[in-house]
């Protein structure tokens, strides 16, 4: 039986994690490749039996099965984390796009028409006519 496990890290640890994840396959995929190589020699003995054949290629399969759910799984986190990546580089710094109160005081209008520029000024803050 399959469970879904979740936990959260920073995201500064998504791609070390992720590369822990894959790396967990390893014993799999050396596993997997032993018994293809072994499968391809049994299937060339003179003493073929179908048995072992059909057990090798069922484990075979699972380890497979493992290796590509895992895969997935780890595209998911990386998907994800690409989506975060170009949420934030879309997504201006708060400081870039400042909203500025309105002003009630020339000083203020003065001092915000020097850091922002004169299109800063609005109707209710013009200067004397």
């Amino acid at each position: 039986m399959r469970v879904r496990l979740s936990y959260t890290a920073e995201i500064d640890e998504v791609l070390p994690e992720a590369a822990f994840l894959l790396g967990t396959l390893a014993d799999t995929f050396e596993e997997s490749i032993k018994l293809y190589n072994e499968t391809i020699t049994h299937l060339e003995d003179k003493e073929f039996n179908p048995n072992k054949f059909h057990e090798d290629i069922e484990v075979l399969r699972r380890n497979l099965g493992k290796i590509d759910t895992r895969c997935l799984e780890i595209n998911q986190v990386i998907a994800g984390f690409g989506d975060y990546q170009r949420q934030k580089r879309e997504t201006p710094p708060d400081d870039l796009n400042p909203v500025e109160a309105v002003s009630t005081t020339e000083g203020e209008a003065a001092d915000r028409e020097a850091r922002l520029g004169p299109e800063s000024t609005t109707e209710n803050e013009a200067t004397d006519d």
